[in-house]
């Protein structure tokens, strides 16, 4: 009996375009873990003239057919911010979808190969979504729970396809887990910590100025960029994605879960905590129309979710490893697990987290969350 033949298309028209989005929702809808997203969003993330994340990056999308059925999709890419730092000849791919089928799997790989080695490209890492700032990696661990906002879902057979497409490990990223209601009392270190940050004169910390949300988030975003700078992968954020995630935020926004922390009256870490938007859309296949963005509204402001999660938080360089840096952190961290008890949330990912990143594993597991999923980033010589 004969298989029949895969055939992979470049994205062109709006028609094909459409496809590309939507294949996630028709390809994963029934599985129990899938939170499928707001499908609003995931047509601006790929508008070059919506997301600024895509501001110097040249990409194609591929979808993957099979008897006039769409069985899979992906997209290569090549970023000029990361050219211009790492200068590695690197491209990317991303937006790695399809059925469980290695041939589908490995035929997506491909192109996405294909089309980076027509223009030079030395190196294949993924996978991302325009970087490691997006969404990232391939779900190696952890596929008995469902992912949270800007986490990728993934199945295991994914794993094996790009290791039989002959991708390695580059780096793997964890996703701990904390109970916001269990672990106390908090180990004797974190309480110590605590406790100093609370005695020492040079240490405070504030909640954001909803009337300055701009300005408090770009403060933020320059300690971030200054945390993470020397991080496996790391891109700077820009001006343009800054005021991008001003306006994401703010509607999901509370003050008491965005905390900014001062040495010397100098801003020097910050910790944010946001709503699992991915648990109150959960049944809305992604739409909002007719009544599901009332439905949504409704979970967010007045049903409120359990889950919450950390997905920026950072200290500058030159506080890092000393005493009043720690200190700071331990308390941030408390006061916002405080702040999202006291809004409801029974628990909260802190992610993602680079494995060689002992400082910040310490930290989480200081804050008694546990590591309970890994994303990993591959690479291939082209």
């Amino acid at each position: 009996m004969n298989t029949p033949q895969i055939e992979i298309i470049e994205v062109r028209s709006q028609t094909d375009l459409k496809a590309f989005i939507n294949l996630p929702f028709d390809l994963y809808r029934g599985e129990p873990n899938w939170r499928a997203p707001i499908r609003h969003d995931r047509v601006t993330h790929i508008n070059p003239d919506k997301n600024p994340i895509m501001d110097g990056i040249t990409h194609q999308f591929f979808l993957a057919r099979r008897n006039n059925d769409y069985v899979g999709r992906i997209g290569a890419f090549i970023s000029r911010a990361h050219q211009d730092l790492y200068k590695d000849n690197a491209g990317h791919f991303g937006f790695f979808d399809c059925i469980q089928d290695d041939q589908v799997g490995q035929a997506l790989l491909k192109v996405a190969e294909e089309w980076l080695a027509q223009k030079q490209v030395a190196k294949i890492i993924g996978p991302s979504q325009w970087g490691v700032n997006d969404e990232c990696g391939c779900l190696v661990d952890g596929f008995d729970t469902p992912p949270v906002i800007l986490m990728n879902y993934g199945r295991p057979d994914y794993q094996e396809m790009m290791e039989n497409a002959g991708y390695a490990k580059a780096v793997d990223m964890l996703a701990f887990q904390a109970d916001l209601n269990a672990g106390y009392p908090r180990p004797k270190m974190t309480r110590l910590m605590v406790k100093q940050a609370e005695k020492d004169p040079r240490i405070h910390y504030r909640q954001i100025d909803m009337k300055n949300l701009a300005g408090d988030v770009q403060t933020a975003m320059d300690i971030f960029n200054d945390a993470w700078s020397e991080n496996w992968g790391f891109l700077p954020y820009t001006p343009a994605q800054v005021s991008r995630m001003v306006s994401e935020m703010k509607p999901v926004l509370k003050k008491e879960c965005f905390l900014i922390g001062y040495i010397d009256d100098s801003p020097a870490a910050f910790i944010t905590m946001i709503p699992d938007v991915n648990e109150a859309s959960h049944g809305l296949d992604g739409k909002l129309l007719p009544m599901g963005w009332a439905r949504l509204l409704y979970r967010l402001k007045v049903k409120g979710v359990k889950q919450a999660r950390i997905p920026l938080m950072g200290l500058r360089r030159e506080w890092h490893n000393t005493r009043q840096g720690l200190a700071l952190v331990a308390q941030l961290c408390e006061a916002v697990f405080e702040a999202g008890r006291q809004t409801g949330f029974t628990q909260c990912e802190l992610s993602w987290i680079l494995e060689d990143n002992d400082s910040m594993i310490r930290i989480c597991e200081q804050a008694s969350a546990k590591a309970y999923k890994t994303y990993r980033m591959y690479e291939k010589a082209l």
